[in-house]
């Protein structure tokens, strides 16, 4: 028998080690996916129902020890892998890397009549096709596709440069991580909020926020993408670039369809019309405009046929083939006398501009919002600038534009709190400047407007105006004052604006908020993260009183009983159980339930009749039948139902209305049960149960 030469023997034992090695790569390769998928399908769960599978220490094991091998073999960790998408480490906004952009990323010229927009269409192009677009107030931002995979997503920035928050987009809920074909796409959108989630969002956090707009921008900056996670962000994409040439694509209308074949989504209603049909159109829009369940600042107008709009190029700042139009008699011209920083209820500072006063939508305007440091930036206003002035959504006046820059340049925010001198800080929110002293005597006197709210304890004839100058007398200085108002009925009676009548109503109002339930009492605190929905929980849960839920803040295993709690998560438990433990706080609920409070959750009276046993209902969207929309919740309960707060594999129908936002999709992902609300009366009519909204 004949032995392999030492020449042949090596080459042998090298081929047996590559296979020996090619195998263990593809195994390592396996496991790697395998782990992948496993986060990823956990992830979805936990982000997107609300409903974690697994312990969080089990998550954690399993992301460890992904992270652990991508680390040890970097070649094959996958682009889209869960550890890139969840948990980054940016502290704030400076910290984003940096992008210049491949595309120019332009800002609109405004248009603000029919008469101005039309005129430019005639100078421009009387012949051409136009879209019609709705032009959505929320965040701008570019998506960057290369072979069809989403590899940047980078804010707008400064038009030429920008910040890369692809991990914070890739947890936006309909943004593809990966198109149907692998093709090479530039992308542009707007990502924002529904005013529905919205409004339950800020809800849940005390109203810390202003409006969908200053939560989207904070929202896709920050620090954290889980937390980016959890809310309730989309997109509507509206332009593309093609930098390996447009081919077949002559139109913009061809090359929205591209785009939403390809996935992406598109915002409703958008039209290409004749120029001679713009006038009949924008008439059209301004009537459905407030009835669109998301914030819109206008309407964006551009030509069809891409050809000419490479014709006619652009400037350094806007296309010259594109307008934005600004409803009619929503736009006035001012100039800024000062600018005040607020500080809100939550220690949230807010620069307001003062003002020459313009008449807008038929109110007198004396002050505008200009919502954070980087948006006075970013339009560069200063003290004395000439400025546009609008009323978004009809209620809010806000600075859009400088026309002419102030004297003294861009205004910059004070670094300390303008009512308690206290440090400045950034919290949360990049974009936001906060005052985190809570006895700032402005967040006092805030906290206790947001107690008499209509939302909240709804006391009749406490407003802001009252409150103010009750609070400027020393006579309420936090929420358990107002219990003992009624020492000072005889000078209120004595002084001007008030008389014995508007009294009467103060202290009536004071005695009756009583009798409001934990259900409205304890949001209405204005305590952090425990707003109506995550009360709610709480009460589900079997915490039907105060004592019930601080008793379960002080155990030693209060974090892992709070986050086994469906739809509470991490923060919002830790936040329980801080403030629930802290000596202020308790001292404030011992002093509300001697004023005689309820701090008692109601009991629900149950009907013989259990049409809805079972079954797990939740709300979206607003009804004719049902205001509030709870009464119909209260219905579901009564006749054996429960109501859930979120959707979740757990939810079995979804009653919903006009605007519904972002839960409707998500049910209908899901395979949830819609119900509307002429299929829900039929049901209460099937047993003879009563609706009346009366």
């Amino acid at each position: 028998m004949s032995t392999p030469s030492k020449k042949k023997s090596s080459k042998l034992i090298k081929a047996i080690s590559s296979t020996k090695e090619s195998s263990k790569a593809e195994k390592i390769q396996v496991e790697m996916k395998a782990l992948e998928n496993e986060i990823k399908s956990h992830q979805y769960f936990y982000y997107l129902e609300n409903s974690a599978r697994i312990s969080d220490k089990e998550f954690d094991n399993l992301f460890q020890k992904l992270k652990k091998l991508e680390a040890k073999y970097p070649d094959f960790a996958s682009v889209d892998s869960p550890t890139k998408l969840v948990g980054s480490d940016i502290s704030n906004s400076s910290d984003f890397e940096k992008v210049k952009h491949k595309i120019p990323v332009l800002s609109l010229e405004n248009t603000y009549n029919t008469e101005e927009l039309l005129d430019w269409i005639q100078k421009t192009g009387p012949d051409q096709i136009y879209s019609v677009e709705w032009k959505i107030d929320g965040a701008s931002i570019v998506l960057y596709y290369e072979k069809g995979i989403l590899k940047r997503a980078v804010t707008r920035g400064t038009g030429g440069v920008g910040d890369d928050i692809t991990d914070n987009i890739k947890t936006v809920q309909n943004v593809p991580h990966e198109l149907k074909s692998k093709i090479d796409l530039y992308v542009r959108g707007e990502v924002f909020m529904s005013f529905e989630d919205f409004e339950q969002f800020n809800e849940d956090f005390g109203g810390k926020y202003a409006n969908p707009r200053n939560l989207t921008s904070g929202s896709i900056k920050h620090k954290y993408a889980s937390e980016v996670a959890k809310r309730p962000l989309q997109i509507y994409t509206y332009d593309v670039y093609f930098p390996n040439g447009r081919k077949q694509i002559h139109t913009h209308e061809q090359a929205l369809q591209l785009i939403k074949d390809e996935g992406l989504p598109l915002s409703p209603d958008t039209v290409f019309i004749p120029a001679s049909d713009m006038e009949k159109q924008i008439n059209r829009l301004k009537k459905k405009k407030d009835k669109m369940p998301f914030p819109i600042d206008g309407l964006v107008i551009k030509m069809n046929h891409l050809a000419t709009r490479d014709s006619l190029g652009e400037t350094s700042h806007s296309p010259r083939w594109a307008r934005a139009f600004k409803f009619d008699a929503m736009i006035q011209e001012s100039i800024i006398e000062e600018i005040i920083p607020q500080v809100g209820r939550t220690g949230k500072i807010t620069p307001r501009a003062k003002i020459n006063p313009v008449q807008l939508a038929g109110t007198t305007v004396n002050y505008a919002t200009l919502h954070n440091q980087d948006y006075i930036t970013q339009l560069g206003v200063g003290i004395g600038a000439k400025v546009k002035i609008s009323k978004r959504g009809e209620i809010i006046p806000a600075v859009e534009e400088v026309v002419e820059p102030g004297l003294n340049g861009i205004y910059i925010l004070p670094k300390k709190c303008p009512a308690c001198n206290s440090k400045l800080q950034k919290v949360d929110e990049s974009v936001d400047l906060f005052c985190i002293n809570t006895s700032c005597p402005e967040r006092m006197k805030h906290t206790i407007e947001f107690f008499c709210k209509k939302k909240q304890m709804d006391i009749d004839g406490l407003g802001e105006r009252q409150i103010e100058i009750f609070f400027d007398k020393k006579w309420i200085q936090k929420i358990p004052d107002l219990y003992n108002l009624s020492k000072y009925k005889t000078e209120m009676e004595s002084m001007e604006g008030f008389g014995e009548k508007s009294v009467s109503l103060i202290l009536n109002g004071i005695e009756k908020s009583k009798s409001k339930s934990l259900r409205i009492l304890l949001p209405s605190l204005g305590l952090h993260e425990l707003g109506h929905k995550v009360t709610e929980l709480l009460i589900e849960n079997g915490y039907e009183s105060i004592e019930s839920i601080i008793e379960l803040a002080k155990k030693k295993d209060a974090l892992d009983n709070l986050n086994s709690m469906h739809g509470i998560g991490p923060r919002t438990a830790e936040a329980i159980i801080k403030q629930l433990n802290d000596p202020l706080v308790l001292d404030m609920i011992q002093k509300l339930k001697k004023s005689g409070l309820n701090f008692q959750a109601e009991i629900v009276e149950k009907s013989d009749i259990r049409i809805f046993e079972g079954q797990a209902w939740c709300v979206t969207g607003s009804f004719e039948n049902f205001q509030p929309r709870d009464k119909a919740m209260d219905l579901i309960v009564r006749h054996g139902g429960r109501k859930v707060t979120s959707i979740s594999s757990k939810t079995t129908h979804l009653l919903y209305g006009e605007g519904a936002g972002s839960k409707l999709s998500k049910a209908e992902d899901l395979g949830i049960q819609l119900v509307n609300e002429k299929e829900f009366i039929d049901l209460l009519k099937n047993d003879s149960i009563p609706y009346s909204n009366e």
